[in-house]
């Protein structure tokens, strides 16, 4: 399966602590989604794709996850966000692939963007540590869900 990344996804830390393993440099394609704007949730540190036809969400495809990997990564995202299939952009060509989407109207969205690397010396060590205990239950109890850690898709 082949899921686009645009958030806290992006960071191989994080991705490696969802999935309970490290991806491949190569599992990682770059890609942007078209027509969309990242932006970070209102009271939070992780961002959501809001539509925007003048803007595209740079990201990353990931190649090779399995019905494990996506089950996970539902866990992760919590019910605050669905699976949609959605047109990339990979190497100049538009490719459908699966998309954490926000339920949007359960999210307000700032008008600043978000930015990874930013993130990654603001928030990531608080970050880890919140969602670390909830990966941790789910890997000990191997069950489907998890609680929702607020995260964003990407």
């Amino acid at each position: 399966m082949r899921f686009f990344f645009y958030g806290t996804l992006l960071d191989r830390d994080v991705i490696a602590l969802v999935l309970g393993r490290r991806l491949s440099a190569s599992a990682f394609a770059p890609a942007s989604l078209p027509g969309h704007a990242r932006r970070r949730v209102k009271g939070a540190s992780y961002p959501i794709a809001v539509r925007d036809p003048k803007s595209r969400v740079a990201g990353a495809v990931v190649r090779g996850l399995s019905a494990r990997d996506v089950a996970r990564l539902a866990a992760y995202e919590g019910p605050r966000y669905r699976i949609v299939p959605l047109k990339v952009r990979i190497s100049g060509a538009l490719s459908i692939v699966s998309v954490f989407a926000p339920v949007e109207e359960r999210f307000q969205a700032t008008s600043g963007t978000w930015e990874l690397p930013l993130w990654q010396r603001r928030h990531k060590r608080m970050f880890l540590a919140r969602i670390r205990p909830a990966l941790s239950a789910l890997e000990t109890n191997r069950r489907p869900g998890m609680p929702s850690t607020g995260s964003s898709a990407g």
